[in-house]
């Protein structure tokens, strides 16, 4: 076996033990002693930070999950479509390159023509309604995020393949009961110019900080992240079912489930 610059897998922490020999921080966030002895664990940690061969034991960090290596984002998904005002798509563009993507302007008539792995729209607003004319891109494998403002809210629909952004707002409108016609009607006031608005647009450092949590939601798509059970986040809702809700006055976050709408019988 050979080390090959195998290392940790982020998150995770080789450290001394308060006890006696060495302990381990898994990925997951658990913490916990490893029965070695003092030269086992001075071999573990020389392979791991390349100044040593690993001995046979370390192919039980291995077998254990707790070896990799940080993944960049996939080629085959990198290519995503940036669909925002001048001012997000600057700051979306930006973190998407950092992440590793590549990010192509698109606009709403032309993203059809558009060589692209997915399509990010990004809106200071609630969503337009012809967002929902673009739910056709995931019948051709295309991801298709959307993010969007409501009041001092912003809220993250998931990235999935069978969750349109139809389904989202039929949900949203059912789980609003009887005030479904209110939430309808503010959608629609909001896009003609009718509702009366405060001075609620996102300043340049929240458009930072919503256009960062974009590309790595996105990122999370493109890697295929499994979701995963912490000490830290125990009730985690999975990323492909998750509408997330920021509040950008307190900058609490809310998960919401979203399931599709099954097709109904005629």
């Amino acid at each position: 076996m050979s080390s090959g610059n195998e290392g940790l897998r982020p998150g995770a922490a080789l450290f001394p033990s308060p006890r006696n020999g060495m302990a381990l921080r898994d990925a997951n966030g658990n913490l916990f002693d490893l029965a070695l002895d003092e030269d086992t664990s001075a071999a573990v940690r020389a392979a791991l930070i390349g100044n040593g061969q690993p001995p046979d034991e370390l192919a039980a960090f291995r077998a254990a999950g707790h070896l990799g290596q940080r993944r960049p984002w996939p080629h085959e998904r990198a290519r995503i479509g940036v669909l925002a005002e001048p001012a997000i798509a600057q700051a979306l563009t930006a973190h998407l390159r950092r992440a590793g993507a590549i990010p192509v302007p698109v606009n709403a008539d032309a993203v059809d023509a558009t060589e692209v792995h997915a399509v990010c729209a990004v809106h200071d607003g609630p969503a337009p309604t012809w967002w929902s004319e673009l739910d056709s891109l995931l019948n051709r494998g295309i991801g298709w995020q959307r993010v969007y403002r409501e009041g001092r809210h912003v809220l993250f629909e998931p990235v999935a393949d069978d969750l349109p952004h139809a389904d989202v707002r039929a949900r949203r409108l059912a789980a609003a009961g009887s005030g479904h016609e209110h939430l309808e009607t503010y959608w629609t006031s909001c896009a003609t110019e009718e509702a009366v608005l405060g001075d609620e647009r996102m300043t340049a450092a929240e458009i930072v900080l919503v256009c960062a949590m974009a590309a790595q939601d996105l990122e999370r798509w493109a890697r295929g992240t499994d979701h995963r059970e912490s000490s830290f986040v125990p009730e985690a809702i999975p990323a492909s079912r998750r509408l997330r809700v920021m509040d950008l006055d307190t900058f609490a976050i809310g998960d919401h489930p979203v399931l599709p709408v099954p097709p109904c019988a005629p």
